[in-house]
């Protein structure tokens, strides 16, 4: 078992100038592919999952969306332990053992004949997956790598799930269109096979593990006292009783959690809403496409302008962008609006990722931001596990989307409203 990141993995080192790439940079390339295939083959190709499994199985679309329910309630109960495990073992080996449930998930779910079956996947293997290689271990360790670029780390990294959601929902609707959707999901679960080389020879746990002090000063920069003050709040070791007792901790949960439930539940239900206008196959995979693209730059832009602008005014951002992408949908209801809304929606997707992990980063350090995001996620569950299922609760019985597009735009206010509180309390006096 390893120990825990020590302060000298947390802390920049200003005599060791950098000897080409620095290999934190590498870290930041292999959690990206791990994004890459969890936000590929099961969070951007959800609707593809649900307008599937609506026409083979002929279920009402409430249960359907159930497979989200299992998928975010599991996730979200197994995050505590999982995040005690991050900051206490081997990331490398814990992303290993989460791509292969990821692969063995996908075979398996290939071989479904019920609804049952299917939940069961939902609700073990894949949420296992999620978890091991998604947003909570790179967020761990890549806050162990970077200090001053973390939010630039951050936002790289989850554009790994971008991509994934640009590449992996046309090529899956090609495939069960091609073929058939158990030949598609065995092949799925072979890519995931397929990059476990690249966990193997690109993770590394800390900076120590290739003898460095962290990641390099940058020269004239004259950043070491921001560098030193940020290694000070990594070195603090946060209980998960101490995270309870903390306001902030419950301010980015209420952020957090309001903007998972959109991004969550339009993703399961988009391709729905296009179903009902008349859009189907290839084009509604389209609009998945323009969201994943438009997500991938507005990854990169937030974790970029979160080094330099904050938190607080990127969230507010990502809120304005989401609710006009919903504005959009609910005012424009034929394809073109449909491809506007997923124009708009897409840079407001991808500030969700970075911001979630970057708020327990910077407040809580590299040695405690997993066991902050694993109890983070189960708090989540009122939100988030009932989002997809209520919406499509609400088109079930009044036959439109509108009354989800006001939901969730209601839910873009409350993270507004949390953004707004939360840096009250970090500029009042009495704040530690």
């Amino acid at each position: 078992m390893s120990s825990p990141p020590d302060q000298r993995a947390a802390s920049s080192s200003a005599e060791q100038p950098p000897r080409g790439v620095y290999p934190g940079w590498w870290v930041v390339c292999a959690t990206a592919s791990g994004q890459l295939i969890q936000g590929g083959f099961v969070f951007w190709s959800m609707g593809l999952y649900t307008a599937t499994f609506e026409d083979v199985f002929g279920a009402p679309r409430a249960q359907i969306n159930l497979i989200e329910t299992c998928l975010t309630v599991a996730t979200n109960l197994l995050s505590p332990l999982a995040g005690i495990l991050i900051d206490r073992w081997s990331i490398r080996h814990l992303m290993m053992i989460g791509l292969t449930a990821m692969g063995l998930g996908l075979m398996i779910l290939s071989q479904a004949g019920t609804l049952l079956h299917i939940w069961v996947v939902w609700a073990s293997l894949i949420p296992l997956g999620v978890l091991l290689i998604g947003a909570i271990p790179s967020a761990a360790l890549i806050s162990r790598w970077f200090i001053r670029r973390r939010g630039l780390a951050l936002g790289l990294a989850a554009t790994g799930s971008s991509l994934g959601g640009f590449l992996m929902p046309p090529f899956m609707t090609w495939m069960f269109l091609e073929w058939d959707w158990r030949t598609g999901l065995i092949v799925a679960g072979c890519i995931c096979f397929a990059f476990l080389p690249i966990f193997y020879w690109l993770l590394r746990n800390h900076p120590a593990d290739l003898g460095l002090s962290g990641e390099p000063e940058a020269p004239g920069r004259g950043d070491a006292p921001a560098m030193a003050a940020t290694a000070a709040v990594d070195a603090r070791d946060w209980g998960i009783s101490d995270l309870l007792k903390s306001r902030i901790f419950w301010l980015q949960m209420i952020v957090s959690g309001s903007l998972l439930a959109v991004t969550l539940g339009m993703l399961a239900n988009l391709s729905l809403h296009a179903k009902d206008l008349g859009v189907t196959g290839q084009s509604t995979a389209l609009l998945y496409s323009i969201i994943a693209v438009c997500s991938f730059s507005g990854k990169a832009l937030t974790g970029y302008l979160m080094d330099r602008l904050g938190i607080q005014r990127c969230g507010y951002l990502i809120c304005l962008f989401l609710s006009t992408g919903l504005l959009i949908l609910l005012l424009v209801q034929n394809f073109i609006g449909l491809l506007a809304g997923a124009f708009v929606m897409g840079l407001g997707y991808g500030g969700v990722v970075p911001i979630w992990t970057n708020m327990p980063a910077r407040t809580f350090g590299a040695g405690s931001v997993g066991r902050a995001l694993g109890v983070m996620n189960p708090l989540h569950i009122p939100i988030t596990a009932t989002s997809a299922p209520l919406a499509g609760y609400i088109s079930d019985t009044t036959g439109s989307y509108d009354g989800v597009f006001w939901l969730y735009g209601g839910c873009c206010a409350l993270a507004a409203i949390g953004l707004t509180i939360m840096g009250s309390v970090l500029r009042s006096p009495d704040h530690h």
